[in-house]
């Protein structure tokens, strides 16, 4: 027995001298302790960047401890989304003490972003610095030291170097930064100011995550940022890929945990959530404003809210989060502690964005959404419906040039077959997963249209627009790539339809082709550029299109030249003015056959629903996946924008249809590059034609 005890009491001795030549020698613990444990034990907060200073607690905002806590090693949650209010805490309460943490317990490449280098370079200079010195932490850095080359490096503003680590502060207008350094662990604050795509890099998330590749499940990452408008807002999308928590009180009445939102729709009809009275002038009467239980209808008063926090959770709003270890939380104002804008102000600003009687103040309503509730706002705009536009199917079968119909229909002959197309996707190092979306119309004399064909080559698909099924057999799935020469390239494919000929519906003998070719090239554009390039070399009228960037919404009264030469590249691609030709496609979606049977120019016909073509999921419910939103500026509005519904949406046979209808345009304006057609209109070009 004494031998045994004895050889215990060696083992115990030899570990915890191990354990210490590792934390002296390396600066390494064999097991780290707890993040919020850590934080509160040896962060301090200084005066100049918070209002309270001193030992940092988490008891002011409980709700921060949960997130953060995903940041240890030992959490297998992958990726973090905060969608939250304005000065919501979440740079305080997770961002400087998690980059704290790294630095002294957990070393590794961290990467923080922010909307611009200036705004990054600010968080690290006035944020973190104050925090590090305040808290006896800046013996852990690396010197500034000044290299022969004139660099500066060891501790600066936008770069810090630790045993073990360092830390790179970057904005997210440039993809340069991620192409420098991998990151282990990457805080993105101010995740919606960052642009959707960075050129033709690809996603900002995804040059992000790519500088994550080589960590794997270990990596970490943390998107947080004030939301923006549904359908372009990044930290909202981040937030539905989650978890989708929110922040539950207890009810001091009743005791069952409330979902804390300003307006809660109870299922007799009847409203809860934050409540309050107006006099008979119609100001606010303050002592009225409190919380109702939608469960037991008590009001609870906002100097509980300390109470109430310090007991809350974080509550999931699903089950199934589309990706796996990602948790996503979603934090409004009204359970800000006590010191920050309070119940009576936020309400204050409601009823000043919608005031009693009249229109509401939309620029307001929108601000408040954004800053107060952490909420995207969605502009309710007018949106085209296509159930009758279904009714305008005809006899003939998709792949067939309907000529006999079109002259039966009194629409005179076709002149023209185009073709569009729209690329989707992702081009990333270890991750290329693209689809072409296209469609072939005909183009009567008379102005009515016919669709001839579409498909779509590859299947990419949004993670958020996939099944519970398709997510689980997505390893099965061909993934097409926009490289060319490759297994499941897309071009090859994509020139076969171009190239094909078109059997017409008067003569089965006689065929036709494709006058001209259109492709999207908003996204891929050096690839897709490239392969339109190839083909003209071959004597195939094909050019690239795209939107004018310059131009995010039309002005009111303003028509411009719907199409324009590219100044970049003259021979090959055209600007094209999508918000005006949707606003004339949408004008088209209206058109009604005459009870004589007479279309009017512009009316849409479609073939037989065949094969799985032409039905309302996979066709028809695209036209209807944006709306047309007014842009308002100072109060006024001085134009619309077209943009998705939603983030669900699907519109791609919408766009592709708006690059046929600018295809006839381009084809025009190849014609009067010839000094003898200068002056040529439509109308003197289907006479010419025909």
């Amino acid at each position: 027995m004494s031998s045994i005890l004895d050889d215990q009491f060696i083992i115990d001795e030899w570990l915890l001298a191990y354990q210490s030549a590792n934390e002296d020698i390396f600066n390494f613990k064999i097991v780290k302790p707890q993040v919020v444990e850590w934080v509160e034990k040896n962060l301090y907060l200084p005066k100049t960047s918070s209002q309270y200073s001193g030992p940092f607690s988490y008891n002011m905002t409980p709700y921060w401890k949960e997130p953060i806590s995903y940041l240890h090693s030992s959490s297998p949650v992958r990726t973090v989304s905060i969608m939250k209010c304005v000065q919501g805490g979440a740079t305080e309460g997770v961002i400087i003490p998690g980059i704290a943490y790294t630095i002294s317990e957990d070393p590794c490449p961290v990467l923080l972003t922010a909307g611009d280098q200036t705004l990054a370079k600010d968080t690290v200079e006035k944020r973190i610095d104050p925090v590090l010195q305040e808290s006896n932490l800046t013996h852990l850095l690396r010197p500034h030291v000044v290299k022969k080359t004139n660099n500066k490096s060891g501790d600066t503003s936008a770069s810090k170097e630790f045993f073990g680590g360092s830390l790179y502060a970057r904005g997210t207008q440039s993809a340069t930064p991620f192409r420098q350094f991998p990151a282990k662990k990457v805080f993105a604050d101010d995740y919606d100011a960052a642009p959707r795509e960075l050129g033709n890099e690809g996603s900002v998330k995804g040059l992000i995550e790519g500088r994550q590749n080589s960590f794997g499940e270990k990596a970490k990452s943390y998107y947080i940022s004030t939301p923006t408008v549904t359908g372009s807002s990044n930290i909202y999308d981040q937030f539905l890929l989650g978890t989708q928590k929110a922040w539950n009180w207890p009810c001091p009445h009743c005791g069952k945990y409330v979902k804390i939102e300003f307006k809660i729709e109870k299922e007799d009809g009847s409203i809860a959530g934050i409540v309050w009275l107006l006099d008979g002038k119609g100001r606010l009467n303050v002592k009225s404003v409190g919380f109702m239980c939608p469960n037991c209808a008590n009001i609870i008063t906002e100097n509980k809210k300390y109470e109430l926090n310090l007991n809350g959770i974080w509550v999931p709003g699903t089950s199934e989060p589309i990706e796996r270890h990602h948790e996503s939380f979603h934090f409004n104002g009204l359970c800000l502690p006590a010191g920050f804008t309070g119940w009576v102000k936020i309400v204050e600003e409601f009823i000043l964005a919608n005031p009693p009687g009249q229109p509401a103040d939309v620029k307001a309503l929108r601000t408040w959404h954004n800053l107060r509730m952490g909420l995207p706002f969605a502009e309710v705009g007018e949106s085209p419906r296509v159930n009758e536009l279904m009714e305008n199917t005809r006899e003939y079968l998709p792949g067939i040039v309907p000529d006999a119909t079109c002259a039966k229909d009194g629409n005179g002959s076709i002149i023209m077959l185009t073709l569009a197309c729209d690329i989707n996707g992702i081009m990333e190092k270890d991750n290329e997963d693209v689809r072409i979306d296209w469609e072939i119309l005909a183009h009567s004399s008379n102005g009515p249209t016919y669709s001839v064909d579409h498909g779509s080559i590859g299947t990419f698909k949004r993670l958020r627009d996939k099944s519970k099924a398709e997510r689980e057999n997505d390893i099965d799935r061909d993934k097409y790539t926009l490289n060319p020469g490759m297994k499941f390239s897309v071009w090859p494919l994509l020139e076969e339809i171009i190239k094909r000929e078109y059997h017409v519906e008067s003569n089965s003998t006689e065929t036709r082709s494709i006058d001209i070719s259109c492709i999207d090239t908003g996204f891929g554009e050096k690839l897709a550029m490239q392969f339109v390039k190839n083909l003209r070399e071959e004597d195939i009228l094909i050019f690239g299109v795209k939107g004018r960037k310059e131009e995010t919404y039309r002005k009111l009264s303003t028509d411009k030249p719907a199409i324009s030469r590219s100044k970049e590249q003259p021979k090959f691609l055209y600007n094209v003015e999508v918000n005006q030709i949707k606003d004339d496609l949408a004008q088209n979606m209206k058109l009604r056959m005459g009870d004589d049977g007479s279309q009017p120019s512009g009316f849409m016909n479609y073939p037989q629903p065949t094969d799985g073509k032409y039905n309302m999921k996979n066709y028809f419910s695209h036209y209807e996946g944006e709306r047309k939103n007014e842009v308002v500026k100072n109060g006024e509005v001085v134009g619309y924008v077209w943009e998705k519904k939603n983030n669900q949406s699907q519109n791609h046979f919408w766009d592709v249809r708006v690059y046929n209808l600018a295809a006839p345009m381009i084809y025009l304006d190849i014609v009067k590059q010839d000094s003898r057609y200068k002056n040529l209109t439509w109308e003197d070009f289907i006479m010419l034609v025909t």
